[in-house]
């Protein structure tokens, strides 16, 4: 299956013309560097916005607009 999805991924990626496509990295400065790395190192459980972005909706309660 991830042979699968990476063939996929790639076909996908072929297909975009490089002036659209972003290279998936970034820079940060050395103090930001620091605070990632202290924050990864902590254990901290994840922030409300952050267990929404990796809920599945399909395990999520109902809503009550549903």
């Amino acid at each position: 299956m991830i042979e699968q999805a990476l063939s996929h991924h790639l076909q996908a990626v072929s297909e975009i013309p490089e002036d659209v496509l972003i290279p998936p990295r970034f820079v940060i400065g050395q103090e930001a560097e620091d605070r990632l790395l202290e924050r990864l190192a902590s254990n901290e459980a994840p922030n409300q916005a952050m267990q929404a972005l990796f809920d599945d909706p399909i395990d999520a309660p109902p809503s009550e607009h549903s």
